[in-house]
């Protein structure tokens, strides 16, 4: 089979975010997985340094694709495309794998596209509530109008493929009710897999090891957007601190450094209300896969009140590293969580069962028992033997 792939999402920023980790993930075990009969093309930006995972493929040829640079400045790249489309020789390719729809699906060879989530249309109506003053206030209206234009435009593309991958169940539920072609029967479920973290050392320290010490502490990792919930977290936080005054929140990645947009959540607002309770908010940024293993193996939990998730690694990694999870009943979260977390009804209060959690050493010797069982039924390597295999559907389907 000759497969054809868009690599774009391993280059420039989106090589660091969810889409670019999961593609690149897929990509080396793919490498591992696909026999030599398998060939490989791989398309670049032309632009772009080329992705080093590529030399795992020893049977692949390269086509650069030439570059928009003016639909990449921040002002443009709104409303223009940040990238040109692939066209793809019917005569050289069987089949197409694209992991980004925004890139563009072609359909001079059947396209297989991975479908991750909805969270744009099914939160939009939240987030165009959020508070802004001032001049910011006009220019996330504008922005916020042309970025949902040229959403549409991407959604549009999901309906060009021969067939559909989605990470989830409840994933392939959103595509189906919201959006009609193709049929249901052209949409898998293959669920993403699961990196390990590097293995603890037991010596290891660094500048937020040391500021934490033996404190008891609870753990965030994720963005801050409407539907990450981070000001209820707070608000768990804070009505825990009477009867655990010890403990800490650690709330981990780089967007809680956006001031502006915290603010506009309400989070700032609310960290203040009480000075001291505060102090013991700590909020290290980006955190290197040293601290963020170190992080895991130590805080008395995961706390995780997303209102939606597409797949949810973060509740696996947690579970993995022997952290127990607590998060809300909802979207895919009860899917990837399985029965090895406490599950909390969507929206409600987390206040008594982390209570009960930080009290009851056997309940949390439990999550953490089951936790690494239920990470464990999660590979890359499945991930990519199940994505090859929809591949080769798609390659000898009729149209």
């Amino acid at each position: 089979m000759r497969i054809g792939i868009d690599a774009r999402p391993l280059q420039g920023e989106t090589q660091f975010r969810g889409i670019g980790k999961a593609l690149e993930s897929v990509l080396i075990n793919l490498a591992k997985v696909a026999d030599s009969k398998h060939e490989f093309t791989f398309y670049i930006d032309a632009d772009l340094p080329k992705p080093s995972i590529l030399k795992l493929f020893t049977n692949l040829h390269l086509v650069t694709v030439p570059s928009t640079k003016l639909g990449r400045k921040r002002y443009f790249r709104s409303f223009l495309a940040s990238y040109r489309p692939v066209q793809p020789d019917p005569k050289t390719i069987d089949v197409f794998l694209q992991y980004d729809a925004s890139l563009g699906v072609p359909t001079v060879v059947p396209c297989v596209s991975i479908f991750h989530d909805l969270i744009p249309l099914l939160f939009r109506d939240e987030e165009r509530k959020q508070p802004a003053s001032g001049v910011r206030k006009y220019k996330n209206k504008l922005a916020g109008n042309l970025y949902w234009q040229k959403y549409l435009q991407q959604l549009d593309q999901y309906k060009r493929s021969r067939k559909i991958i989605a990470i989830s169940e409840s994933s392939k539920k959103d595509y189906k009710e919201h959006l009609d072609k193709p049929k249901a029967s052209d949409i898998s479920v293959v669920h993403l897999g699961l990196i390990e973290l590097p293995i603890l050392n037991a010596s290891h320290t660094s500048p937020l090891t040391k500021q934490l010490g033996a404190k008891p502490f609870l753990l965030y990792v994720g963005g801050i957007d409407f539907r990450k919930n981070v000001v209820a977290l707070l608000q768990t936080f804070y009505a825990l601190k009477a009867d655990f005054p010890e403990l800490c929140l650690v709330v981990a990645g780089k967007e809680f450094g956006l001031q502006d947009q915290l603010s506009d959540r309400g989070w700032s607002q609310l960290l203040h209300t009480n000075e001291t309770y505060a102090q013991d908010v700590i909020v290290p940024g980006f955190v290197a896969d040293a601290d963020l293993a170190w992080l895991y193996a130590h805080a008395a939990a995961f706390v995780f009140p997303s209102r939606y998730e597409g797949f949810g690694l973060p509740v696996l990694e947690a579970m993995q590293a022997g952290c127990p999870v607590i998060a809300y009943n909802n979207s895919s979260i009860p899917e990837v969580a399985g029965e090895a977390a406490l599950l909390v009804e969507d929206g409600g209060s987390m206040v008594e069962p982390l209570t009960n959690l930080l009290q009851n050493p056997a309940l949390r010797r439990d999550l953490v028992a089951k936790g690494k069982k239920q990470a464990a039924k999660f590979s890359w390597k499945t991930t990519a033997e199940q994505t090859l295999k929809v591949l080769q559907q798609a390659a000898e389907q009729e149209d």
